[in-house]
């Protein structure tokens, strides 16, 4: 996925705390059945959704381009007891 066509308005260079949860929530939504049970920004690489601490890496792919990998950080107790 390339951020910038499909969110024009993330510089994926320059991320903030909401710009990761909005590429997470992006790409965890083009996922059939996903249900988005809570969300928050933790920082400029991880965020939290569904009790479940998410990491934005950047990496180089086979091609040599950057890309974005997701990668599963932990999960939070406290966190799955609040979904709603």
């Amino acid at each position: 996925m390339d951020v910038r066509e499909f969110l024009p308005f993330i510089d994926p260079e320059n991320l903030s705390a909401q710009n990761v949860l909005d590429v997470l929530l992006y790409l965890f939504n083009q996922k059939p059945g996903f249900i988005d049970r809570g969300h928050e920004a933790n920082n400029r690489d991880t965020a939290w959704i569904n009790a479940f601490l998410f990491r934005l890496k950047v990496e180089i792919n086979a091609e040599g381009m950057e890309c974005f990998v997701v990668e599963t950080v932990g999960s939070s107790v406290d966190k799955m007891a609040e979904l709603r």
